[in-house]
């Protein structure tokens, strides 16, 4: 579905990322983590065509689309949700929605993408004239989700979705996450939140220092006594200890 090789990027002359490989594989949820500063946004940000890639490849569903416009990328079905939500505040909640269906892609697919987004969230649907504005955080972050899903997305990116929400509404993000995963929707999920990502992924990459550390299942990751230690905050298992 969406295929990375040697991937270079950042910001000037300050390269951020260094030779970045990943692959993620239709219907699969794929957990980008790793400590701050690590280069996981820059990763999201160089594949949906908000900044230049200065080396590599990305290709999706076998097409070569590195360096595509944002807005082409979206059109094809690469589609970011970003870090920090960032809704139209002045907006309602259902025009934030519908404003996503901008392209001829997603377009005549809106009535079927509302319903969809409605069922997953209904809170939305109580609040559709509502201002995004005025919504909590953990709302505001549905919607961004939603938003998602009405651009159509065959690859969905989510960067950070449990950012600053309290922990019952980390729980009601990722049970949403997990329902799109049942819908085949193929998603790449960058998080800082290790323990939630893992718990949800079929595959997870951890990057350090703009590279790829570790790979493997969210399973063997969960285990990985390094994982554990770094980024779970817990010691080696008590079988280990033995």
């Amino acid at each position: 579905m969406l295929s990375v090789e040697n991937l270079h990027a950042g910001y000037g002359d300050a390269e951020v990322l260094f030779g970045i490989d990943l692959q993620v594989e239709k219907g699969e949820v794929v957990a980008i983590v790793g400590s701050n500063g690590a280069g996981k946004t820059t990763l999201l940000r160089a594949l949906s065509g908000i900044i230049q890639p200065t080396q590599g490849h990305v290709r999706l569903l076998g097409e070569d689309v590195t360096g595509m416009h944002t807005h082409n990328l979206v059109e094809k079905g690469l589609v970011m949700v970003p870090e920090g939500r960032r809704l139209f505040p002045r907006m309602s909640v259902r025009r934030n929605l519908e404003i996503a269906a901008y392209s001829s892609r997603a377009r005549p697919h809106l009535a079927e993408q509302l319903r969809e987004v409605y069922e997953l969230f209904p809170i939305l649907q109580e609040r559709s004239d509502q201002l995004g504005g005025t919504l909590s955080g953990g709302q505001q972050q549905m919607v961004a989700i939603a938003r998602g899903l009405v651009a159509t997305p065959e690859v969905l990116m989510l960067d950070e979705v449990s950012l600053g929400l309290a922990p019952v509404m980390i729980s009601r993000v990722y049970e949403a996450i997990r329902a799109i995963r049942d819908t085949g929707v193929t998603l790449v999920l960058v998080e800082q939140n290790v323990s939630q990502a893992l718990s949800v992924a079929d595959r997870a990459y951890v990057i350090q220092h703009g590279q790829v550390a570790l790979s493997g299942s969210g399973k063997e990751l969960q285990d990985n006594e390094e994982v554990r230690r770094v980024y779970l905050g817990l010691g080696p298992k008590e079988e280990n200890l033995k």
